[in-house]
């Protein structure tokens, strides 16, 4: 399960992972503040309250760490692999 997520995800731009990383943060950040306020126990049991936001929480902690492990590791392995796309320029202007 864990390969074909991979392979997925490889085809997918890193540009657009990274930017559903960002969304998908921000979604749950904001989330986990509306359902944990006091607003949301009115209308929500005590019970289903506290396990929505265990849900909520769980899910911008893993796309947080998500986002730090493509931050650091993924990059850093790409760059060990020679995989960057950046090239330096030969003939650098002069100042």
């Amino acid at each position: 399960m864990i390969q074909s997520l991979a392979n997925y995800f490889g085809k997918v731009s890193p540009v657009f992972l990274d930017g559903l990383l960002y969304v998908l943060i921000a979604w749950f950040t904001f989330n986990q503040a509306y359902f944990g306020g006091d607003e949301a126990a009115k209308y929500i049991s005590p019970e289903a309250k506290f396990w929505l936001n265990w849900l909520i929480g769980s899910g911008a902690v893993f796309c947080t760490a998500l986002k730090a492990f493509r931050n650091t590791a993924y990059s850093e392995h790409k760059v060990k692999q020679g995989n960057t796309t950046f090239t330096p320029n030969p003939n650098p202007p002069k100042p």
